[in-house]
């Protein structure tokens, strides 16, 4: 059975979240992170017997430091032979290439990464959200991308492709390109994404606290799963929990409003919140991918570690 992360596309900087009560959220977002460095997202064969491999850094071209794509378009203007110095493993590498390579080069290029998913929790003590309930990895290179900043917008469902068993749904959002970010993003680990949100975006956002739920609450049975999947109005959906195991479970949508418009579980949903018994008991993390209706989940409290 085909187990599928539902995100759409650091050294800790905060301390262990240890808060009792949350706002549990549940609105869809998009996720910009700037890598601070220019990245290859494939492999690229530059001469018959030299590759460039996924993952290399640009850290130069012609001697002048470059951080974004527009820094090396700028650097390889009206240059015939260009010098890049790169990073692998923590090494760095010279090359001398043509103009012509550069441009075959240039498509494969990235300064940064971007998707869909759910914010998950908002802390009122210190003004930090969650969200996504698993790490960023950069597809299709499969890497965990280092950032210089991140933001997240608020993002607003236009269209929903269904899920059908064997390929995943997903939404289809926008937000438009002049409005200011709701929050920052300072790390990506492996229960998701944390961050700070703006005061203005929390004026705008009900502020209803839960309590946070201890793993040896949750309990098989029915619960809450919180999301948007039409515009930006964020809705209760119910699912039934099938088992719990240590600080994972798994669940079924039974709400028929959800199954008839999205066929279960789509792309973007991971971080959505799940209720149960008026407490913040867990977040949205995988579907599976031959039957959508069925995801897992982790638990709150384990998501708040940020790190197993």
């Amino acid at each position: 059975m085909l187990f599928f992360t539902l995100f759409f596309a650091v050294n800790s900087t905060f301390a262990q979240n240890t808060t009792s009560s949350v706002v549990p959220l549940g609105q869809s977002i998009q996720i910009d992170l700037q890598y601070g460095a220019v990245v290859l997202g494939n492999d690229v064969l530059l001469t018959d017997d030299y590759w460039l491999r996924t993952g290399d850094a640009i850290k130069q071209v012609n001697s002048e430091n470059v951080r974004t794509m527009e820094d090396v378009k700028t650097h390889i203007k009206d240059k015939e032979q260009i010098t890049i110095h790169y990073e692998r493993n923590k090494k760095m590498y010279t090359k001398e290439i043509t103009s012509d390579q550069i441009l075959k080069l240039l498509p494969f290029l990235k300064d940064a990464t971007e998707g869909i998913g759910t914010l998950t929790y908002f802390d009122l003590e210190t003004n930090e959200f969650g969200a996504l309930g698993h790490q960023i990895v950069d597809h299709p290179s499969g890497l965990t991308p280092s950032f210089s900043e991140g933001s997240i917008y608020l993002s607003s469902i236009l269209q929903i492709k269904k899920s059908i068993p064997g390929k995943p749904g997903y939404k289809i959002t926008s937000h438009q390109n002049n409005t200011s970010p709701i929050g920052g993003v300072n790390e990506n680990n492996v229960y998701g994404i944390f961050g700070k949100l703006e005061k203005n975006a929390i004026e705008n956002i009900p502020m209803q606290e839960v309590e946070v739920a201890d793993k040896e609450a949750i309990t098989t049975g029915k619960a809450i799963m919180r999301t948007s999947i039409d515009g930006e109005k964020v809705q209760d959906f119910s699912i039934e929990i099938t088992t719990v195991e240590d600080y994972l479970f798994q669940f079924t949508v039974i709400d028929k409003t959800l199954i008839e418009k999205t066929g279960g579980i789509l792309q973007g949903m991971s971080g959505s919140p799940i209720i149960q018994q008026d407490k913040l008991i867990g977040v949205v993390t995988h579907m599976y991918v031959d039957k959508p209706k069925n995801g897992a989940a982790l638990s709150i409290k384990e998501m708040m570690k940020k790190n197993p």
